[in-house]
């Protein structure tokens, strides 16, 4: 009866704490339920099937990701303004990217700009939080699924305070195929 009683309450615990981890998430519609509503930029709502296919809504296992289509060119984004109703010492980002089978970055020294902030480094993705500039850059492998965590600090850029408004872009790099994302978030710690 004990180990009944102590699997229940760790259980509850658990669920607990994934529902807390939830509702602490800065990011709005980071289900992509409603399309893609208030995210910015180069994403379109789509839906991917367990097989790396699109389909629709209906499709057994899809899910609803924003899908990202590279430019032979120029960087690609989207991104999330946000304002924290505290200030939190840390923002811990994480998010889910899939590349398409047919994945290349650019291998063009003039499409990156690794002498400032603003621009993209050599690399095939990319998290950047404003306005401290702060980024993870990582690998992507085409075909699979790849979580990318990074977890910033709340320090002060031109004079903003840490309960200013944010950004958190999620940047690819030029190239071909596409990218979806799923499950971005930006969970305050301390």
């Amino acid at each position: 009866m004990r180990y009944l009683f102590a699997c229940l309450v760790t259980v509850g615990l658990l669920v607990g704490t994934a529902s807390l981890a939830l509702s602490d998430n800065y990011l709005k519609n980071a289900d992509f339920k409603e399309g893609s509503q208030m995210w910015h930029g180069d994403g379109q709502a789509a839906f991917l099937k367990p097989d790396g296919t699109e389909g629709s809504d209906g499709d057994p296992g899809a899910i609803p990701v924003l899908r990202v289509a590279l430019s032979e060119s120029q960087t690609r984004s989207i991104y999330q303004e946000f304002q924290p109703q505290d200030a939190p010492g840390k923002v811990h980002f994480s998010v889910d990217v899939y590349a398409s089978l047919d994945f290349k970055r650019s291998k063009r020294a003039e499409d990156y700009q690794t002498e400032d902030f603003a621009g993209m480094p050599i690399a095939d993705f990319m998290i950047r939080y404003l306005p401290n500039y702060f980024q993870q850059t990582a690998p992507l492998k085409p075909g699979k699924w790849v979580t990318i965590k990074a977890t910033f600090g709340g320090a002060t850029f031109g004079g903003q305070e840490s309960s200013d408004d944010r950004a958190v872009y999620f940047m690819v790099a030029p190239g071909t195929g596409v990218i979806y994302i799923k499950n971005p978030s930006a969970i305050p710690q301390g």
